[in-house]
């Protein structure tokens, strides 16, 4: 199936032993095949909650590959030249036709084809054990943009539902949403993630789905919370600083798979210290809702996406929040928003 992202990349993989593990992500099935243990163990911790069936038919194929020495991949050699579409300094992302490229300077390249559900990553043999990072700033980018094509999108934001009900927390890194949620959690709130959300259309509105099954944290956060002692720090990684939670040391039934998005919560922390909240008008809470939503990425499913957050607007009520020191009252806070859905 690789041959859509040229013959040469297909010559690169034939012949090599692969390792290959199956995920089902709420229904999209995705194969990964790596050709370093390093590599594939990275991904299988990162995807571990979904672990499919092997014989299962895959939506997307995902190849990761140590880049050898010397080795540079052109990202222009399929008879043009790519359009840039977006550029972070730590990630670049580009068009030629029906394929898209990435490049992280330093860490590696990819190519996909997200019709075809096809991706192939070059990457930097140092890259291997830098598990985090390996995941996030190789893997993630790309594949959400395969996941986009196939219905489900990113959000930067957290989740969380108690008794049926879901609030989405949109909100940047560094606002809140890792301390918050673990607040919530303690006053029986279950997660559908901290950081990134996915969600998706249906007859009934828009649905959020769990992912992954861990929370990032800094290093105030763990002293809040002594049953987060346990928590592993990834200092070898330079793009994560912050330490990793297994929600198993949080507690039982911690998580939900599901939820439809009954309210939209945005997170600030609160400059005196005293939680508060007040609503937000449709008009003010869309143009915030899409800094979170990946989509300057691709021009191809930026309609789509777009109007699952309108609706999303349009069908919620809109709140900011916040956030003080008082983990109590915060939570109280959110139980009062909860009873207007």
């Amino acid at each position: 199936m690789v041959s859509s992202l040229g013959k040469g990349i297909e010559k690169h993989i034939r012949g090599i032993k692969l390792n290959t593990a199956t995920y089902d992500v709420h229904g999209i099935v995705t194969r990964v095949y790596a050709d370093d243990h390093m590599l594939a163990l990275s991904i299988q911790d990162f995807l571990r909650s979904f672990r499919g069936q092997p014989e299962a038919e895959a939506d997307i194929e995902f190849y990761l590959l140590t880049k050898e020495p010397g080795f540079e991949f052109d990202a222009g050699g399929h008879g043009g030249s790519p359009e840039l579409l977006y550029d972070w300094n730590v990630l670049r992302y580009s068009r030629e036709g029906q394929l898209r490229y990435q490049e992280v300077p330093g860490a590696g390249s990819v190519v996909a084809d997200p019709d075809a559900g096809l991706a192939v990553a070059f990457v930097e043999s140092d890259m291997a054990a830098c598990s985090w990072s390996m995941a996030h700033v190789v893997f993630f980018p790309m594949w959400a943009q395969l996941l986009k094509t196939r219905g489900m999108f990113p959000i930067h934001a957290a989740g969380l539902q108690r008794e049926g009900k879901g609030i989405l927390f949109p909100g940047k890194s560094g606002c809140g949403k890792s301390t918050m949620s673990l607040h919530l959690m303690r006053h029986g709130y279950k997660l559908l993630g901290d950081d990134t959300v996915f969600i998706r259309k249906t007859e009934k509105g828009a649905e959020m789905l769990f992912f992954p099954e861990e929370v990032d944290v800094c290093s105030e956060t763990v002293d809040l919370f002594p049953n987060l002692a346990l928590a592993r720090k990834l200092t070898e990684d330079r793009w994560q600083p912050k330490a990793r939670v297994n929600l198993n040391e949080v507690g039982p039934d911690a998580v939900v798979e599901s939820s439809p998005t009954d309210l939209l919560v945005f997170p600030v922390i609160a400059e005196d210290g005293k939680t508060r909240y007040e609503r937000v008008g449709q008009t003010e809470a869309l143009a915030e809702l899409i800094l979170y939503a990946f989509l300057f990425m691709d021009p191809q499913t930026s309609k789509e996406n777009f109007a699952l957050l309108a609706s999303l607007v349009q069908t919620t009520k809109c709140f900011r929040l916040h956030m003080g020191l008082d983990g109590a009252e915060l939570a109280g806070a959110v139980d009062e928003i909860m009873a207007t859905a």
